[in-house]
């Protein structure tokens, strides 16, 4: 149950880089800003995170952007112009997101290391990969970040309930790893969904 959702008949849901960037979206190197300074002295610039975590524009000179969200570096860009440029008023807006480095390994079709969208979240990647092995876990999908269990996620949360608190926002360098299902049970005969189901522990019979 769930394999359809990875189906090569559907479209594909992968996140665009000119995506909707969502609340608490942290900057990084790669991340495009369009500054548009409006007064005596209009500016109009597109400009990029550098490697150093800054952006450089024209009469307001370096700022330090990264690890800030986009909400808190918008009022730090405004607060530099209000200082450099008497009388004016600022717009920031999203240009191109940058892209991130991410490894899936365990029980996916196409184990390996990708290039995705900064918005691209745990689901959204399994995609990309193919969807899961018949032996992979849908409901112990694990993100690794350096030493740390950044997240468990359950993909029937998704399917069933449409819940997705923990299909979190990947960042750089994680690792989405699918372990083998622990234990699995098929239901066959005159039910809605007939398909091999994943389990937790501790369902009763009722509940599958």
């Amino acid at each position: 149950f769930g394999a359809k959702l990875f189906s090569d008949e559907l479209e594909a849901y992968a996140p665009s880089d000119r995506s909707l960037a969502p609340a608490g979206y942290l900057l990084g190197p790669g991340d495009e800003l369009n500054i548009r300074v409006f007064g005596k002295d209009p500016i109009e610039a597109m400009v990029q995170v550098d490697r150093g975590g800054q952006i450089t524009g024209p009469k307001i000179g370096a700022i330090a952007l990264a690890g800030l969200t986009f909400e808190e570096a918008k009022q730090v860009i405004a607060q530099r112009v209000n200082t450099r440029v008497i009388g004016s008023e600022v717009v920031t807006s999203l240009g191109k997101l940058r892209q991130i480095s991410i490894f899936l390994a365990g029980e996916v079709k196409a184990p390996g290391n990708y290039n995705v969208s900064a918005l691209t979240s745990i689901s959204q990647a399994l995609y990309l990969s193919g969807g899961l092995t018949d032996i992979g876990s849908f409901r112990d999908i694990q993100v690794r970040r350096g030493s740390e269990l950044a997240a468990v996620f359950d993909l029937y949360d998704l399917l069933l309930n449409g819940r997705r608190n923990n299909d979190i926002t990947l960042q750089s360098g994680d690792t989405v790893f699918v372990p083998v299902a622990r234990a699995t049970i098929t239901v066959d005969g005159a039910v809605q969904r007939p398909a091999r189901y994943d389990l937790k522990g501790g369902e009763s019979f009722a509940e599958a």
